[in-house]
């Protein structure tokens, strides 16, 4: 679980949208920035909690196996980690329209930016691996908790980004990325072994 939680907050990676935030609140005053944070930790909180308990059955009514969804998320999870460790915001995670169209940026902050495809992807992947009553609300936890930590991260977003400045923030990114590269890996051979398994390869 300790895994699952640090690789879902890498996979958010709030570091990272720092500099987004910061550039979609610009003006506004301290107190709305908060409050911002504030209500961007809870959105992506709620996020991955209902990816958790709804989305396997999404899948399911779709008709998309578990599996494929597991190799197509590895590969969206690949290319994250590619774009982090090349210090750059993935193209997948934020567009010039969604950044123009926003107002409160729940979009494209909340989601895609930080709970995006590759966070829904280990949710949902998380959530077909351990499948008890009791696993859900262990998983559910830990997404409340990435939650909560994106908004405290958000909510000292510029104290932070004055401490550790341009090179830090770097630093910390292309290490991020890595992890979630090394995690893409995993979790793609891990879908390519259940479609050997079920007789699709």
């Amino acid at each position: 679980m300790i895994n699952y939680f640090v690789s879902l907050f890498m996979l958010c990676s709030p570091l990272t949208a720092i500099p987004v935030f910061l550039n979609l609140t610009q003006g506004k005053p301290k107190e709305v920035r908060n409050k911002i944070a504030m209500i961007l930790g809870i959105s992506v909180g709620l996020i991955l909690v209902a990816g958790t308990w709804g989305g396997g059955t999404l899948l399911k009514i779709l008709g998309i196996r578990i599996a494929a969804f597991q190799c197509a998320g590895g590969i969206i999870v690949f290319l994250l980690g590619l774009s982090m460790l090349n210090a750059q915001i993935s193209p997948m995670r934020q567009t010039e329209d969604d950044r123009a169209r926003s107002v409160i940026p729940i979009v494209p902050l909340a989601i895609p930016v930080m709970a995006g495809p590759g966070a829904l992807s280990a949710t949902i992947v998380a959530a077909d691996t351990y499948s008890t009553f009791s696993d859900w609300v262990i998983l559910s936890i830990c997404g409340a908790g990435v939650g909560f930590v994106s908004a405290l991260v958000l909510y000292f977003g510029m104290q932070l980004e004055r401490k550790l400045g341009p090179s830090g923030l770097n630093i910390v990114t292309r290490i991020g990325g890595l992890i979630l590269a090394a995690l893409a890996v995993e979790i793609f051979v891990q879908g390519i072994e259940k479609l050997f398994l079920s007789g699709v390869l």
